[in-house]
């Protein structure tokens, strides 16, 4: 069944019920609206993604992934990497709990936080991967100085073992 087909015929009965409307639409792409929130429903077929965001009008959308799943709804259903009738069989099932009825109704205070929190975890992690690559090449160089500084920036508690014991020998090299 075509994805857009898909989506109205087994998502847009949940979403009518809390005042929904479709907002806009063209080939998978659905936008629905209520008065206070929108929902956007995405099916990218080059490369099978599907993406949901969820957010207040006017204001900045959510994405609806796994983590957020998992994290929010304390649920394995997944929403990535399924098929589109398994993508909106998951996703009707989470709009019918608690807490997809509270998203529907506007409350996004919760999936704002997770968003946030999933944000600054992948920008915390990236940081972390940068600052490990810098003090790899200090110490392939044998610039034990340049080493010590950039695991100094890290913070010795939250490098890995391997460059732990690397700190500590480059500090007794200096």
């Amino acid at each position: 069944m075509e994805f857009n087909t898909l989506v109205k015929t087994q998502l847009f009965t949940i979403l009518q019920k809390y005042g929904f409307e479709i907002a806009e639409e063209f080939k998978n792409i659905l936008r629905f609206q209520s008065s206070g929130i929108k929902v956007n429903v995405v099916f990218n077929r080059y490369d099978g993604a599907f993406l949901v965001e969820i957010g207040k009008q006017d204001n900045e959308l959510y994405p609806l992934n796994d983590y957020v799943v998992k994290e929010l709804f304390h649920s394995s259903l997944s929403v990535e990497q399924v098929t589109p009738e398994i993508f909106v069989q998951n996703l009707y099932a989470i709009f019918c709990t608690p807490e997809g009825i509270e998203l529907l109704q506007g409350n996004v205070k919760s999936m704002k936080s997770i968003a946030i929190q999933q944000s600054d975890n992948y920008t915390s992690e990236l940081l972390l991967n940068q600052g490990l690559e810098v003090a790899s090449r200090a110490w392939e160089a044998k610039n034990y100085i340049a080493f010590v500084e950039s695991i100094n920036k890290i913070g010795i508690s939250k490098i890995p073992q391997l460059y732990q014991l690397k700190y500590k020998i480059a500090k007794q090299k200096l």
